[in-house]
Formats: structure tokens, sequence, C-alpha cells
């Protein structure tokens, strides 16, 4: 299992918020949201990335944290 950061350029709606249920959200100021937490294996991270292109949304940063 590895943690994870996935930093999102803006604020993210209730119900958008509400799409990312295994992640705890951080609101970094105005205009920027820090999703983090923890994945299984590969397939789980793809599935992520497809979920967030599937919103539309973009990706300013990912890191998985050690």
């Amino acid at each position: 299992m590895s943690r994870y950061e996935l930093r999102l350029p803006y604020a993210l709606s209730d119900t958008l918020e509400a799409a990312f249920p295994e992640f705890d959200l951080v609101q970094i100021g105005p205009a920027e949201t820090l999703l983090v937490g923890s994945l299984q294996d590969q397939s789980q991270l793809h599935a992520l990335l497809a979920r967030v292109a599937d919103l539309g949304l973009d990706i300013a940063e990912l890191r998985q944290l050690r």
C-alpha cells in the first residue's frame, strides 16, 4: 500500500469532494485542493486518474509519499 498526494489547481465543490471518499481533502487557499490517501496498488492509482479525467479535472501535481 502506498500513500499519494494529488494537488488540484482549484477548490472543489461539495459534489466533487464526494467523488473522492477514500481521500482526506485539504483546501490550500482559495484555489487549490490537496487529496491525500492510500491506494493498494497501481490499478487503484490508474482508477483514480481515470476518475479525475472523467470529471474533467486537471492535476497540478501527483506525488507518492514515503
